[in-house]
Parts: C-alpha cells; sequence; structure tokens
C-alpha cells in the first residue's frame, strides 16, 4: 500500500471510530436523560402505591390505654394514628406528635413512645399520606407531608388535648416532614428530627437507579418532571431542598440526631442541616455505628438520654443547658 493510500485508510478509520462515539455518546446521553429519569421517577411511583400493612399495635407492646384515631388534613387526606396517654401522672410534661419514615408507617415510632410515656408524655403516631393505613396520596418528600403535622396538632386542639411543651418528633421522612412544619408553625415548641435527608439528591442518588448519575446537569429536574407527569404535583428542586427550611426556625429548638453509619441521611449532611439552622437552642448528636435505621435500634440507651435530656431543658425553657 502506498503512503497517500495509508494516510487515507488512516483518516477514513479515525473517522468511523469517531462516528461510533458520537453515536455511543448519543445514546447514553439519550438514556441518561430521555430514558433513565423515567424508569427513577416510575420506581418511586410504584413504592409509594404500596402501603406497608399494620402489623403490631401498641396492645402488642402491652399498651391497652390508647385510641384508634383518624383526622384530616386540609387538602382532603384521611390520616389514621395513635392517641397513647402519658402514664399515669397528674399532669403530662407534654404532648410529641410523632411520625414515621418513608415506605413504612406509625409501628416505626412505637418502641420510642414506650420510654415517652413511662417520662410522662402523651403522645399522637399517625401514618403520613400514602403510607400506612392512611388514605393514598403521592411522595412529595416532606413538601406535602408537612401538612399532617398540622393535621394530627389541628386534631388534639379539637380534643383540648395538648399539653406544653408540644413537640413534633420525626425519623428520616417524618423529620423532613416535622422541620417544615415547625418553620411555619406558630404553637410547635421544638423539634426532635432523626436522620432527616437533606435533599432529593440524597434518596435519587443512594436508592435508586439513578445512582451517580444524579450528578449531571439537569439529571433531577427530569426525575421530578417525570415523577410529576405521573402524579400531578408540580415538584422542583428548590421545593425538597431543607436548607431553607432549617433556616426559617429561628429560636425553636431543635435536637438532631443521626447515625455515624448512616448511608442515606448521611451524618455530614445532617451536620450541615444542623449549621444551618436559625437556633440558639440546636443540638447534634452521633449514634455510633449506626445506620439509617438503626439510631434508635443500636444503642437505645444513649438515644433516649439525649431525648429526655432535651426535652427536660425544653420544659426548664433551656435555663441551666449550653446548646450547639
Amino acid at each position: 500500500m502506498k503512503k497517500g493510500q495509508k494516510k487515507s485508510s488512516f483518516f477514513s478509520g479515525m473517522k468511523w471510530l469517531l462516528g461510533a462515539l458520537v453515536l455511543v455518546l448519543a445514546g447514553s446521553l439519550l438514556f441518561i436523560y430521555g430514558v433513565l429519569p423515567g424508569k427513577v421517577a416510575q420506581g418511586i411511583y410504584a413504592r409509594s402505591l404500596i402501603h406497608k400493612p399494620i402489623v403490631q399495635t401498641p396492645k402488642d407492646y402491652g399498651l391497652s390505654a390508647f385510641d384508634e384515631v383518624s383526622f384530616k388534613t386540609d387538602d382532603g387526606i384521611n390520616l389514621s394514628g395513635w392517641w397513647i396517654p402519658a402514664a399515669k401522672v397528674h399532669r403530662p410534661k407534654g404532648t410529641l406528635i410523632l411520625s414515621h419514615g418513608v415506605f413504612k408507617n406509625k409501628e416505626q415510632m412505637l418502641t420510642r413512645v414506650l420510654f415517652l410515656r413511662r417520662l410522662g408524655y402523651q403522645c399522637l403516631l399517625f401514618d403520613h399520606r400514602g403510607h400506612g393505613a392512611s388514605s393514598n396520596s403521592p411522595l412529595s418528600g416532606g413538601y406535602l407531608e408537612a401538612g399532617d403535622y398540622f393535621a394530627a396538632e389541628k386534631y388534639l386542639e379539637g380534643r383540648h388535648e395538648v399539653q406544653k411543651p408540644l413537640v413534633f418528633f420525626g425519623f428520616s421522612l417524618g423529620a423532613m416532614s416535622a422541620l417544615r412544619a415547625a418553620a411555619k408553625d406558630t404553637l410547635v415548641d421544638g423539634v426532635i428530627a432523626d436522620s432527616p435527608l437533606a435533599n432529593i439528591k440524597s434518596y435519587v442518588s443512594r436508592r435508586t437507579m439513578g445512582g451517580a448519575f444524579s450528578s449531571m446537569p439537569g439529571f433531577l429536574g427530569r426525575v421530578l418532571r417525570a415523577y410529576d407527569l405521573l402524579t400531578g404535583l408540580t415538584l422542583k428542586q428548590e421545593d425538597l431542598d431543607l436548607t431553607p427550611v432549617v433556616q426559617q426556625l429561628h429560636e425553636l429548638p431543635v435536637l438532631y440526631i443521626t447515625g455515624e453509619n448512616d448511608d442515606l441521611a448521611k451524618p455530614d449532611e445532617v451536620r450541615q442541616l444542623f449549621e444551618k439552622t436559625a437556633s440558639h437552642h440546636r443540638r447534634l448528636v452521633y449514634i455510633p455505628d449506626a445506620g439509617h435505621e438503626e439510631t434508635y435500634k443500636k444503642f437505645p440507651v444513649i438515644y433516649e438520654k439525649v431525648v429526655t435530656d432535651f426535652l427536660t431543658d425544653l420544659g426548664n425553657g433551656f435555663k441551666k443547658s449550653g446548646d450547639e
């Protein structure tokens, strides 16, 4: 083969290779931006349609004195709950409204209620919209679920059962909802936020096939648009960012709890929320070796102590405590 022919053959090969690379890149981008967001959205939507059934009730934990209750949100969603009075005391030390993590139900918070009740607190546990025995509703990362706390509070006010201090206590999705609700509520006195996720990227990147693609420009926005088409919602990324929410908490006391080995609500991200919280009475507690659903299971003695200390100081107006 002559020199000119070799050169021509080389350039032809390079053009073919470049063309193939362009096709592969175009196909990859089409999949990442055109197909995958819909798959991620469909996966989340499909899971949200399945309500985890209630297997145990307070009776299974030796609590016979409880009421099966229901109440309605302002947007018409029926919520199911358990009202558990404090252990026999002349006057309850306070009222806690508790909610669970995503795709779980109010059962998840029952063990926490046991020690809270022994301490003298009365508790209302409820299933978030789209969970447990509550009515169907699309998952919204705490955006709509915050309204469930307002409904629970309104229900207790109607029963004249609110004994101050009033505390919102949530785990994961429940923590995100509790923080959002507290930022707009004038009656709540404190929040206990166990393992809140900072934003939508935390979930999509760690619990869906979106994985590492969630860092690519525009990917999360496409996931939300696909999800909105499925659900009829109009969510945007900024709607699901907790940072501006906690900046509105002002002087509301907040206790953050995080597991050192949490791979979903990572401790560094919970710490960032803590640092952005605009309150002098804020606390952050790390639970050793705990994964996302293990903050209470791993070291219940530590967990109960930090919650008890926070509630005691809240009841005393933080007169002797040094927070932050």
